[in-house]
């Protein structure tokens, strides 16, 4: 599978670039060091081992430390920042925002067209000023070269960040 099938699991954890905390906002603005790792991958609702886990995925996880601002309260900003980052196009078809919480869920379309690969996404952010916990999920069915039929294909990643200062 290619790496821009997954790279929507780590797009909507990207920071805003524009200086300046947004009030309206929740995180703060300042230093952010993030997180990223691999939940799971399942073909069919069988877990793939880790030592089977493509390296594409694999390469997903690491840390990054950004000056920014997670702005999960712009839901025009996070399509954006998944359409960049994905092969296809993504959707969002459900943007819910409260103090503590931020969720969503869509549909990517063209994302592994080798694959007919279209997949439904979900995402639940937990936030405060200072911290944030994402989990997204993507489930679609797919051709796997080599095997016949269809089969179901669910990934998971979780990202948290944590404010660290000013910038």
């Amino acid at each position: 599978m290619r790496a821009g099938i997954f790279t929507i699991m780590v797009s909507a954890m990207a920071l805003s670039a524009c200086a300046g905390d947004n009030p309206e906002n929740v995180p703060l603005y300042g230093q952010w060091d993030m997180e990223t790792k691999l939940g799971s991958l399942s073909i069919d609702g069988m877990l793939v081992p880790p030592e089977l886990v493509p390296g594409e995925l694999l390469a997903l996880a690491g840390t990054d430390s950004i000056c920014g601002e997670p702005m999960f309260i712009n839901r025009e900003w996070q399509q954006n920042d998944i359409n960049r980052k994905v092969r296809g196009d993504c959707t969002m078809e459900e943007y819910n925002v409260t103090p503590t919480r931020v969720t969503g869920k869509g549909v990517c379309t063209g994302v592994a067209p080798e694959a007919d690969f279209n997949p439904r996404f979900t995402f639940d952010i937990s936030q405060s000023a200072e911290r944030y916990r994402m989990k997204l999920e993507m489930t679609g069915d797919a051709t796997i070269p080599g095997t016949p039929g269809r089969h179901v294909i669910r990934v998971s990643a979780v990202q948290t960040g944590a404010r660290s200062g000013e910038c």
